[in-house]
């Protein structure tokens, strides 16, 4: 009976256990105690929500899908969570009360809306979150919180939190402020996670938070934040490691240490901020790398290029505006500091060291005793940027602009200094400021002096310029301008630069140099430099220039002019590769438009020179005119110079075809030759007509065989076409008349004179002198044909035929003499006189023509249609060739 008892109740007390387990875990248990549960946390000023309650065997109870509200509305979730388990006094349980004496969390999930208002924009997540915390009365005591926030930070929290009174009052106005504190609380961690966020580590940081104060009273709770990380990479750039250490008291921050790392040194900083202010106070001082700083804190690229040799030294302290509009154009702070760094490299540069005192504020920022040095020299600074004062700098250079290039973006600035080259000896001493409105350098007066030593511009070198400067926008000024080039000095009194892109010339005023006379005109315009550059003027020689030069393609302002003297030197000019040395010269070369005009003076051979003309400079345009007036010119003809006097030259050029026009007195008469050059076409080709009018046959003689006395005259013309350098495309014909001539002084001819003169029986008196002597001729393929030279004198007659090879310089002629007068005693030996010419021009042979002779390997004279084509051209009609006939003999004994 009593065994049967005991089983009784055994199973009694199981079935009432069994039956208590199944409805605790029942809908009905959680709806007789979900009232009882959170009744009792909101009477601790928690207010929440679950899903689901149920009894954890282990002990306490189990809330599911837990959403933690800002006030007993329940309007607006500060928190969810997906599990919390909480610990009961099961005897107040079993007596229908509820005494919650802790809360715990193990491996749970945790979301925090940035915005309880707005809850599905962004969430803060906290995963794997463990916690222990106790309940006692009005203090929750967070022994232990662990947890991933947002997969990029470890987070571990322990603290005493004062927990609100349950008080009706404590909705409206209170509960409204403690939403808006905790918005801005997490707006501010969600700030600092997405910063986080960018970083790559081989460890999740953590941070450790120790925390007091009352719930109900957001802004002044009170934390102690200890931050640490190692190997933090921001695409190239590593923290080997980061320590920040941070207390916050009721709103205000207190950044205590924030300690970097990295390859070249090392950042400490201090930083206080009260939450809501519009500004934190911070002070600094690195080593670091900063463009690595730069780039992670504030993502910056603007140190990007740099890359720093030695740890750079930075120190600031000031404070900076948060939350509020940034200034345009300036810093949203107020900080001063000092810049001091070693090597530093920039797009392919490297300098030696730079030095700064910095400052800025939201009306202006400026820059004090900037000094960067370079291997060539250095660069001192003072610069102001003034919402209200402007723009304002001093600025000395000495090193080498062009460094700056790769960072100069401002085209025209850049055109500016590309103008110059320096080397190793150069010196550069510049000093600039300025004063104006903006930045802007069109409203930025900028002035100065420069004295620059060993260097050139645009090409041309000088060993020394100095001169006073000012700029203002697109115009430059450059005033009491001193050069010195290798060759002589130089001034200006002013040099006007307006290089706007719609106008660009400038205005030379009295530019004067006694240096090369086309080395400083060069330097501003090259194009009448290369024109004065073919006189070669010498030393000393006197040039001043004055005007309006256009440049980059804008002819319309040209009006300059530039003028030459120098009475005791000299110049040289190359014609026809012969240099032609001309003393006394003086002149000018005037610009207009595109069109360049020149007229040039001197000595030339003695005599008085003069050259004029025009030149059409238009790209694309062959257009120029060309007078020459000389005294004298010696000109070598046939090897021998003749005396041309008076001498008229014209040339008019228009699209590469020239027209030639040239007149002069020589030996006694005059020649002129008129033609055409074409240089539109390789080889150039020309035509034309050479025509000599009663030249003296004395001093012909006297030129080309001295020692043989001679009267008369020549006259002649050649008519022709050809082409440049080539001799045997030379084609036309012409005709030559001697009256009274020598015929001893004849080329070719005059050699045979002596011969026939030893037939005659005795001296006869002028059996040299022609009483006239003619032919006419045709060159074609580099030799000259005639046909019918005849030579008349008192004793004899000759005629000739032949050619002369003139690219060899090669005759080869027959002649036949015909006696006056000697009667049929020497008929037979009159006809052996036929003769053979071989030889040169300068030095004939003549033979008997029984006796053989001539030239060997003879190159082959021109074929009859190669002739009758060079008749065309010359205008002499072609003639058959006629035998002369024998004299008319007379009898013995004659009556």
């Amino acid at each position: 009976m009593l065994r049967f008892l005991r089983r009784l109740l055994l199973f009694l007390v199981t079935s009432f256990v069994l039956a208590g387990g199944v409805y605790l875990n029942t809908k009905a248990f959680h709806e007789s105690w979900h009232g009882f549960v959170t009744g009792e946390l909101a009477q601790h000023g928690v207010h929440l929500n679950f899903e689901r309650l149920t009894v954890n065997p282990f002990g306490g109870l189990v809330a599911r899908g837990v959403k933690v509200f800002n006030d007993a509305s329940k309007q607006h979730i500060v928190a969810s969570v997906d599990r919390l388990n909480l610990d009961v006094d099961f005897g107040s349980l079993i007596e229908g009360r509820v005494k919650i004496d802790g809360l715990e969390l193990s491996h749970a999930s945790m979301a925090l809306p940035v915005d309880p208002e707005r809850p599905e924009l962004t969430m803060i997540e906290l995963k794997d979150l463990s916690a222990r915390a106790l309940l006692e009365e009005r203090q929750l005591d967070i022994r232990h919180a662990e947890g991933l926030l947002s997969d990029g930070l470890r987070i571990l929290i322990s603290g005493v939190l004062e927990l609100p009174e349950s008080k009706s009052d404590q909705t409206g106005p209170s509960a409204q402020e403690r939403l808006s504190a905790i918005r801005e609380h997490r707006v501010q961690i969600q700030h600092g996670l997405d910063w986080l966020a960018r970083f790559r580590a081989p460890h999740v940081p953590t941070l450790n938070v120790k925390v007091s104060g009352a719930l109900d009273r957001p802004q002044e709770l009170k934390a102690e934040l200890l931050f640490q990380a190692d190997g933090l990479e921001f695409e190239d750039y590593v923290w080997k490691e980061l320590v920040a250490e941070a207390e916050y008291d009721g709103g205000f921050v207190d950044l205590k240490r924030l300690h970097l790392v990295d390859h070249l040194g090392m950042l400490e900083a201090t930083a206080t901020w009260r939450i809501g202010a519009d500004h934190l106070r911070f002070r600094l001082t690195s080593s670091a790398d900063l463009p690595g700083l730069a780039q992670a804190f504030f993502s910056s690229e603007q140190l990007r290029e740099v890359v720093f040799y030695e740890a750079p030294q930075l120190a600031l302290e000031g404070k900076i505006f948060l939350n509020k509009q940034k200034p345009e154009d300036f810093l949203p702070a107020e900080v001063t500091g000092r810049l001091d760094c070693g090597r530093f490299g920039s797009r392919g540069e490297v300098f030696n060291s730079l030095s700064l005192t910095l400052g800025a504020n939201p009306e202006g920022i400026f820059v004090r005793d900037a000094l960067l040095k370079h291997k060539t020299g250095t660069l001192a600074l003072d610069v102001m940027r003034h919402r209200s004062l402007g723009f304002r700098y001093n600025l000395e250079l000495r090193m080498d602009p062009t460094v700056f290039l790769p960072f100069v973006l401002l085209p025209k600035t850049r055109e500016i200094i590309q103008r110059f080259a320096f080397d190793e000896t150069s010196q550069i001493d510049v000093h600039l400021s300025c004063a104006g409105p903006s930045t802007n350098m069109r409203e930025c007066p900028s002035s100065g002096h420069g004295v620059l030593r060993h260097f050139s511009y645009k090409n041309v070198a000088f060993d020394s310029a100095e001169m006073d400067l000012a700029f203002l926008g697109d115009i430059q000024n450059y005033a009491n301008v001193r050069v010195q080039r290798p060759d002589g000095p130089a001034e200006a009194e002013l040099v006007f630069v307006n290089d706007d892109d719609k106008e660009k010339w400038l205005r030379l005023v009295n530019v004067h140099t006694v240096a090369d006379a086309a080395g400083i005109v060069r330097a501003f315009a090259p194009k009448v430099a290369d024109q004065i550059a073919l006189y070669r003027f010498s030393p000393g020689t006197d040039v001043t220039a004055n005007g309006t030069i256009g440049y980059k393609n804008n002819p319309q302002f040209n009006n300059y002019k530039v003028d030459f003297k120098n009475p005791v030197g000299g110049a040289h000019y190359v014609l026809w590769n012969e240099d032609y040395p001309i003393n006394a010269p003086n002149g000018d070369v005037h610009i207009v438009g595109s069109m360049l005009n020149f007229d040039f003076n001197g000595r030339l051979f003695g005599d008085t020179l003069n050259v004029k003309g025009a030149v059409n400079l238009t790209p694309g345009v062959r257009s120029y005119d060309v007078e020459v007036r000389a005294g004298r010119f010696p000109y070598a003809v046939f090897g021998r110079k003749l005396p041309f006097e008076e001498v008229r030259a014209e040339v008019h050029n228009r699209e590469g075809v020239s027209r030639i026009d040239i007149a002069a007195d020589v030996l006694g008469g005059d020649m002129t030759l008129k033609g055409s050059l074409n240089d539109n076409r390789e080889p150039n080709t020309y035509e034309g007509e050479l025509r000599m009018s009663v030249l003296s046959f004395q001093r012909f003689a006297q030129v080309y065989s001295p020692g043989n006395e001679s009267v008369g005259d020549i006259s002649g013309h050649f008519k022709f076409t050809g082409r440049m350098n080539d001799w045997k495309a030379l084609k036309g014909g012409g005709a030559l008349i001697i009256v009274n001539g020598n015929l001893l002084a004849l080329p070719v001819l005059g050699p045979l004179t002596p011969i026939i003169g030893a037939f005659l029986p005795s001296p006869i008196k002028g059996y040299n002198v022609a009483k006239k002597a003619d032919c006419t001729f045709e060159v074609s393929d580099g030799f000259i044909v005639t046909e019918n030279i005849e030579a008349e004198s008192s004793a004899f007659r000759i005629f000739s035929r032949g050619n002369v090879d003139f690219i060899r310089d090669d005759i080869d002629f027959n002649a036949e003499v015909r006696m006056r007068g000697l009667g049929i005693l020497l008929f037979p030996v009159t006809q052996l006189l036929a003769y053979k010419g071989s030889g040169t021009v300068g030095d004939t042979k003549w033979h008997p023509r029984i006796f053989g002779g001539g030239n060997k390997d003879e190159r082959k004279p021109p074929t009859e249609k190669e002739l009758q084509e060079a008749q065309r051209i010359g205008g002499n009609p072609a003639r058959p060739k006629v035998n002369p006939a024998p004299p008319r003999q007379r009898p013995l004994f004659g009556n």
